[in-house]
């Protein structure tokens, strides 16, 4: 399914493996943002169209960097992760196919795996930044687990912030939201615990061409350098 005129939908997520499901609990606590209730990994992969599929090459693993302007919590600084230990390209292709994109560029992708946790004492915060747009051509959102919450409802709004959103729903397990990270702001209410402790496991994908690509040297320094004269 294609996105529709407003430039999302939520279809379901190709079959996951148990192996990917279980690394969900060997992700390492994320100190640079969140209120100490993130766990994550990440990597990034050059994707590129041949033989009628989409191909993936690794990238050299490199700190993770974004702007301030789509990230007033972390944007700025040089974020390091560790590297993802599972292989989510199955997934990122049925993304792929279901997004309008240039079979004659390549792309570039930002993968993020991230277990948000709540229970005692421990807020569900899911989206720190509040309201954003990433910065990306295009954004999916894959819900692997939710075990034992309820909240995580997905708004998604008009740029700009003015106005009612234009759709609210809670992507369930096993459903991806897709979205043209262009045309809107989105966000995510806090996860609430059901009993004692719950969370929430997904993986975010961002889509950018491989010209405007969000990896490397090159980009870093022009991260630091919108940095410095937004001072």
């Amino acid at each position: 399914m294609s996105l529709n005129d407003q430039g999302y939908t939520v279809i379901k997520i190709p079959h996951v493996s148990e192996k990917i499901k279980s690394s969900f609990s060997d992700l390492v606590f994320d100190k640079y943002i969140g209120n100490g209730n993130r766990y994550r990994r990440f990597s990034q992969y050059k994707m590129y169209f041949v033989e009628n599929s989409w191909k993936f090459e690794l990238l050299p693993h490199r700190p993770y960097m974004t702007f301030s302007k789509y990230n007033k919590v972390a944007g700025g600084i040089k974020r390091f992760y560790e590297p993802l230990q599972v292989d989510f390209t199955d997934q990122i292709e049925a993304m792929a196919l279901g997004f309008p994109l240039d079979t004659h560029d390549d792309w570039q992708i930002n993968v993020h795996q991230y277990r948000v946790r709540t229970g005692p004492g421990l807020a569900g915060v899911t989206v720190p930044e509040g309201p954003h747009q990433d910065g990306h051509d295009f954004v999916a959102i894959a819900v692997i687990t939710r075990f034992g919450i309820t909240g995580a409802e997905m708004t998604l709004l008009p740029l700009g912030g003015e106005g009612e959103p234009f759709f609210r729903c809670t992507v369930q397990e096993g459903e991806m939201a897709l979205l043209n990270d262009r045309k809107m702001l989105h966000y995510v209410t806090e996860i609430v615990a059901t009993n004692e402790t719950g969370y929430r496991d997904i993986f975010v994908v961002a889509f950018s061409r491989w010209a405007d690509r969000w990896h490397g040297e090159d980009f870093e320094s022009r991260v630091a350098e919108s940095e410095s004269t937004a001072v």
